[in-house]
C-alpha cells in the first residue's frame, strides 16, 4: 500500500469521525478520535490480511485494488469497525457533574 493510499484512508476515517463528532447524540471530546482510529485500523488490517489468507478464504484476491489496497474488504471492514466501536462506547461516558 502506498504512502497516498494511506493519506486517503486517513483523511476519509478521519472526516467520518468528525461527521460522527458533530452529528452525534452525546457528546465526548473522543468521539472523532475513537471512530477515526479504528476506521483506519480496520481498513488497513482488512486490506493487508483478508486477501490470500486461509481464515478469509472467501476474500481471496477479492474486488479492485488500487496501489495493493483492496478496496473492498478494506471499505467494508473500516465501516464495519468503525461502527461497531461508536455504538460500543456512545453510552461509555456522563456529562459531567455541575456543583450547585
Amino acid at each position: 500500500m502506498g504512502l497516498a493510499v494511506f493519506a486517503a484512508i486517513v483523511v476519509v476515517s478521519l472526516a467520518a469521525g468528525i461527521a460522527v463528532q458533530v452529528l452525534g447524540a452525546k457528546k465526548s471530546r473522543y468521539d472523532f478520535l475513537i471512530v477515526g482510529v479504528t476506521a483506519i485500523f480496520g481498513a488497513v488490517f482488512a486490506s493487508n490480511n483478508f486477501p490470500g489468507s486461509s481464515v478469509f478464504g472467501v476474500f481471496k484476491d477479492f474486488g479492485p485494488t488500487v496501489d495493493g489496497f483492496y478496496l473492498i474488504p478494506g471499505t467494508v471492514f473500516g465501516v464495519l469497525i468503525a461502527v461497531v466501536a461508536y455504538i460500543g462506547t456512545r453510552d461509555t461516558y456522563t456529562a459531567p457533574l455541575t456543583n450547585t
